[in-house]
C-alpha cells in the first residue's frame, strides 16, 4: 500500500524531502505559498505541487489531506508548521505529523500542543555531539523513542575511578539506569550493592541529551 505525505513548504528542505521521499515511492504532494518556488518544485519534481497557504483547511483539502497518512510542515515558521499539523490532525484526522522547529527553544512547546513528532536541526548536532562523546568508552547501541532515549555500551577503563565501589554510592542522572553488567564473560543483572569494577562492560538505557551527565558521574574521559 502506498504511503501518501503532504509536505508543508516548498524551499530547500521541503524540496529535498519530497525528490528522496518520491524516490522511495512514497506518494507525494507538496504545499508552498511561494509562487516562484511552486513553479521550480514542480517542474523539477513532477509531482502535485499547490499554490497556497498550508495552514488553512482549504489547502490541505486540494492536497488531498483526508487521504494523507503523514503531514510534514518544513517552512521557516515554527508558528506555521504548527497550526498546518494542529489542522491536518483536527480536521483531517491525518494519523502522524511532523514539524521542523526553526528555533530550538520551540521544540517542546509544539510538542505539547500535539504535533507527534517535532524536529530541531540544533538539537540533532547536539545530539549527535552528545552521542559521539567518547567513542573509547561509550557506544550507542539502539535508538528508543524515535532517538529521545538510547540503550548505551559503557567500558570502565582500567583506571575506573570507582572501581570496587557499589552502586548505591555513585550519584548517576535519573534519566538512565544500568540495566546489565558483563564481567569476564559473565552477565550480572545489577542492584544497589553491585559494585563495578575496571572492565566492566555496562548496558544503560538514558535519554540521549543525558549521556554527558552519564559521561562526568561515572568519571570517564574523553
Amino acid at each position: 500500500m502506498v504511503s501518501r505525505v503532504i509536505v508543508i513548504g516548498g524551499g530547500r528542505v521541503g524540496y529535498y524531502l519530497a525528490k528522496s521521499l518520491t524516490e522511495r515511492n512514497f506518494e507525494v504532494s507538496i504545499i508552498e505559498i511561494d509562487k516562484e518556488t511552486c513553479r521550480n518544485a514542480a517542474d523539477s519534481l513532477h509531482i502535485p505541487v499547490i499554490w497556497d497557504d498550508g495552514t488553512t483547511a482549504a489547502a490541505l483539502k486540494k492536497a488531498g489531506a483526508e487521504y494523507a497518512d503523514t503531514l510534514i510542515a518544513v517552512t521557516g515558521r515554527d508558528e506555521n508548521n504548527l497550526i498546518a499539523c494542529q489542522t491536518a490532525k483536527k480536521l483531517f484526522h491525518v494519523k502522524k505529523t511532523i514539524a521542523k522547529a526553526n528555533n530550538p527553544k520551540n521544540v517542546e512547546n509544539i510538542r505539547l500542543l500535539g504535533v507527534d513528532i517535532v524536529i530541531s536541526a540544533t538539537d540533532s548536532i547536539i545530539n549527535l555531539l552528545e552521542r559521539e562523546v567518547d567513542h573509547s568508552t561509550i557506544k550507542e547501541l539502539i535508538p528508543l523513542n524515535d532517538g529521545k532515549a538510547a540503550v548505551y555500551q559503557v567500558e570502565l577503563p582500567d583506571n575506573f575511578a570507582f572501581s570496587g565501589m557499589e552502586l548505591l554510592s555513585i550519584r548517576l542522572p535519573e534519566s538512565c539506569n544500568i540495566i546489565s553488567i558483563t564481567r569476564d564473560g559473565e552477565l550480572i543483572i545489577p542492584r544497589g550493592k553491585t559494585k563495578l569494577i575496571s572492565g566492566d562492560e555496562l548496558l544503560i538505557v538514558s535519554h540521549s541529551g543525558s549521556i554527558g551527565e552519564v559521561r562526568k558521574a561515572l568519571k570517564l574521559k574523553k
